[in-house]
């Protein structure tokens, strides 16, 4: 999200790009506290080049146990820098008593850097003493003993010295915001709460900062789990309130720890500045509380022809198009169409287009999702509606338009490829296959379909098809059932295919039990699933199949349960219950085992098999 939204330049200059790679970090400085050191020293009046370099070096080793002091400094500005990086040095070694004493003798140094620095350096030492302690070795915070009371006491007081001192200093805007700190390590979350709605308030949104700002009160405050009494205990915090009120909300009404209406209302008076946002928060609760959509929809009028929005007036949107397809509105794909035209293309724009086609999914207009001229253009949509519930005639159109991402028209060939074979359109398959461009990817795996950058539709040329059961290219396996679908050694062999390439337990995009998701509606490609404990199964049951194709079918299924005791044969499961009801009782394992042994004692698919699961 910080990439998309704040990407980082290239280095304006050659000369720029060289400090950055010379500002390499030592033991304890950072690469911009290295780059600030040089900087200091380029402006220092008086400084001879032969200090200033050996100065910047030695910066590079602050921190460090090999780091040594006797390099010979001539002038008196270069006395007092090396003095800093001394007292810095002990700093980052948490030898706070040489720290303190090294800042302390330089605050009055003629170098106004050296001598404002050493000013601020205290504060740093300070929280740096108390955290070393208060903080566990696993990173918890454990609390201040009385040790770090006095070091977060003299942290305050150095704050307070050097806002006197500088009160429009370099390290000014560090100062007041090492304050929070101060606050929270103190254990005075009613001053942190304050800040933080003080700073919510003043941070524009568009800024870098708000990130940063939004990471640090979900660490410092919002994960404690009495943060929600901590800003109900104060009656001037309404932002912080909102999002106070937005968690509680993921809880039912009638949780005791949930929001009821009667909650909400008797906040009311504390959003008298912010009624967008009180009314927001009254949608949002009666939506997730299942309550009649239409009320929310006199909560948060239409103004969805705006040319842009703020993220408050887009989120009021986006909940009254929710309102309108949970009410079945007849005006819902207007209203959408509408909320497009201001919508942000970073991360608004793909929620807009959603709700339209979760509309057009649940009318059964799938086909005007993939339309030429469709609104609906973000990938991560597409490729779940082509997994999901696309027909051949969509996967193919998609596989083939080269207007479309790579990844995209892959997912689509890979998906139709995949439902030939599992859906039994054994006779399509094979011009389907001609839609595979030469360089497909087969290296890629399965391990997460839904995720993965690289799609292996080339698994459908170039996987195995065979590792000691004689099977021929899937390709002709799916030719032979084209002419005999019932074929025992094709239907193998294409059990054999989805073992071999890691088809086991794959599953294409699976929306789960939400009616109103994306992807959650009737499949578009007619026939049924078949697993490989299916084709095991029927030819198991047939008593007339070949015995070589009888006594694998046996040593698979059993195979199947190896070494688990848990069939990893029968496809993707939902849940535990499905899974369950896919087990083959032990009983019908152990009748596989004893017919293979006692049938076909002589093939070498009994003489292999020594085990039942």
């Amino acid at each position: 999200m910080r990439a998309a939204f704040w990407p980082q330049p290239a280095p304006a200059s050659n000369e720029s790009a060289s400090q950055a790679a010379d500002a390499t970090p030592g033991c304890g400085a950072s690469s911009d506290a290295i780059l600030a050191f040089a900087a200091a020293l380029n402006a220092e009046p008086g400084l001879p080049a032969g200090d200033r370099g050996a100065l910047a070096r030695l910066r590079t080793r602050t921190g460090c146990s090999d780091a040594t002091w006797d390099t010979p400094i001539s002038s008196k500005p270069g006395r007092e820098y090396l003095a800093y990086l001394k007292a810095a040095d002990a700093f980052h070694r948490n030898d706070w008593f040489a720290a303190r004493q090294g800042f302390a003798a330089l605050t009055r140094a003629r170098s106004r850097w050296v001598a404002e620095t050493a000013q601020y350096m205290p504060i740093r030492i300070g929280l740096r003493a108390a955290i070393s302690s208060a903080v566990t070795e696993y990173g918890d915070f454990a609390g201040p003993d009385k040790a770090d009371r006095i070091a977060i006491g003299e942290a305050r007081d150095s704050i307070a010295a050097y806002l006197k001192a500088y009160p429009k200093g370099r390290y000014a805007a560090s100062a007041q915001g090492l304050m929070r700190r101060v606050a929270w390590l103190s254990g005075d979350m009613a001053a942190l709460a304050q800040s933080y709605e003080t700073l919510l308030a003043a941070t524009p949104g568009n800024d870098e900062a708000a990130a940063d700002l939004a990471e640090e009160i979900d660490i410092k405050l919002l994960e404690r789990p009495d943060a929600g009494a901590i800003i109900d205990g104060q009656r001037n915090l309404p932002l912080l309130l909102a999002v106070s009120d937005l968690k509680r909300m993921r809880r039912p009404a009638d949780d005791a720890a949930g929001l009821s209406a009667a909650d909400l209302a008797a906040q009311k008076d504390q959003f008298a500045a912010h009624g967008d946002l009180y009314g927001l928060l009254q949608a949002s609760r009666s939506y997730y509380a299942g309550e009649d959509p239409r009320a929310i929809l006199t909560l948060l009028p239409d103004a969805a022809r705006a040319s842009r929005f703020t993220p408050i007036t887009f989120s009021r949107q986006m909940l009254r198009g929710m309102a309108l397809a949970k009410s079945r509105d007849p005006n819902e794909v207007g209203f959408w169409r509408d909320l497009l035209g201001g919508a942000s293309p970073r991360y608004e724009r793909p929620l807009v287009e959603m709700g339209l086609a979760i509309r057009w999914q649940r009318d059964g207009r799938v086909a005007q999702i993939f339309a030429p001229g469709s609104p609906v253009t973000d990938t991560s949509i597409r490729s779940i509606l082509l997994q999901s519930l696309a027909t051949p005639a969509i996967l193919r159109d998609s596989a083939q338009d080269v207007a479309r991402p790579a990844r995209e028209r892959d997912i689509a060939r890979f998906t139709l490829l995949y439902k030939d074979l599992n859906k039994g359109a054994y006779a399509d398959f094979a011009k389907d296959l001609a839609l595979l461009p030469a360089n497909a990817d087969s290296a890629a795996g399965l391990w997460d379909f839904t995720q993965q950058d690289s799609i292996p539709a080339g698994l459908f040329r170039t996987g195995k098809w065979s590792d000691g059961f004689p099977c021929p290219a899937v390709a002709q396996t799916a030719a032979t059932l084209t002419r005999t679908p019932a074929d025992a050694k094709a239907r193998l062999c294409l059990g054999d295919f989805y073992r071999l390439n890691g088809f086991d337990g794959f599953s294409l995009f699976n929306p789960g039990e939400n009616a109103m998701a994306l992807g959650n509606g009737p499949d578009g490609f007619p026939g049924r699933p078949v697993s490989r404990s299916d084709i095991y199964a029927a030819i198991i049951a047939d008593k007339k199949a070949a015995p070589e194709n009888r006594a694998y079918a046996l040593y698979r299924a059993v195979m199947c349960y190896a070494p688990s005791g848990y069939s990893n044969c029968g496809g993707p499961h939902r849940n535990y219950d499905e899974m369950d009801a896919a087990q083959a009782p032990k009983g019908d394992r152990k009748a596989w085992f004893t017919e293979l042994k006692q049938r076909y004692p002589n093939s070498q698919w009994a003489k292999a098999l020594r085990y039942y699961w």
